[in-house]
């Protein structure tokens, strides 16, 4: 029998403390705003912000998942992308030059263990899939730290294989990040679950099954793709499959 897997996107498994708390799910890009929120604050600059009048003025690179780009490890990832932080710091009256100096520290902000927690019975919703033989893997539109941050909210033992944007090129949902982690794990049954609904359609395309984890009823979903409130929604749906 094929190996089975699950590829859950890192925002259904973890989140960094933002306009909402660590642990809970906020808004799309609530992470980054928190990360740049804190990092102004812990600066010199005697300024404030919040992840609610940040996130807008944030162009990363899952904005715009249409376009590959070079693969980044470390330090490059973080230093090509200061310029982006720094231009939202700026839209929220934070002088360019002290934007550009505060920018430089995000990355130890937003890496900060403590603020980083998992969702609220991730640990038991894995189990559950890996018992019923459904190996997780997580892909993470993001920096290159993914097996750092797992280990931060204890979820790293309990992760089969995690992959990152900034090391494929590619941001959820273009069709090659799907087929990467197709050609990592070899001829096998793969389902996704993310809560982007671009991102069960991206898997859907492909035929991938794609769930959409979305606590309120009245998420968009695609043709085709299923829906869980819960990361134990998700391992119900795959129990039996």
């Amino acid at each position: 029998m094929r190996e089975r897997y699950v590829c859950l996107t890192f925002d259904t498994l973890a989140a960094r403390a933002g306009s909402t708390p660590a642990g809970a799910y906020g808004p799309p890009d609530d992470d980054w705003g928190g990360a740049l929120r804190d990092a102004l604050a812990a600066s010199s600059v005697g300024r404030t912000t919040t992840p609610d009048a940040v996130r807008p003025h944030l162009d990363l690179p899952w904005h715009h998942p249409d376009r590959m780009h070079a693969d980044r490890r470390g330090e490059d990832w973080w230093r090509h992308y200061e310029s982006a932080f720094a231009d939202a710091l700026a839209a929220v009256d934070v002088p360019r030059r002290q934007a550009d100096a505060v920018a430089r520290g995000v990355r130890e902000t937003y890496l900060d263990a403590a603020a980083w927690a998992a969702v609220e019975g991730a640990n038991a919703a894995l189990d559950r899939l890996s018992d019923a033989g459904w190996e997780p893997v997580v892909y993470l539109n993001g920096p290159p730290e993914v097996e750092a941050l797992l280990a931060a909210v204890g979820l790293d033992e309990r992760v089969q294989e995690a992959f990152t944007s900034a090391l494929t090129g590619y941001e959820l949902p273009h069709a090659r990040a799907f087929e990467t982690v197709e050609d990592a794990l070899g001829d096998c049954r793969l389902w996704f679950a993310g809560r982007d609904p671009a991102g069960a359609a991206g898997a859907l395309d492909l035929g991938i099954p794609g769930i959409v984890v979305a606590p309120d009823d009245d998420a968009d979903l695609p043709p085709g793709a299923r829906s869980a409130a819960t990361l134990d929604g998700v391992a119900d749906l795959l129990d039996g499959n």
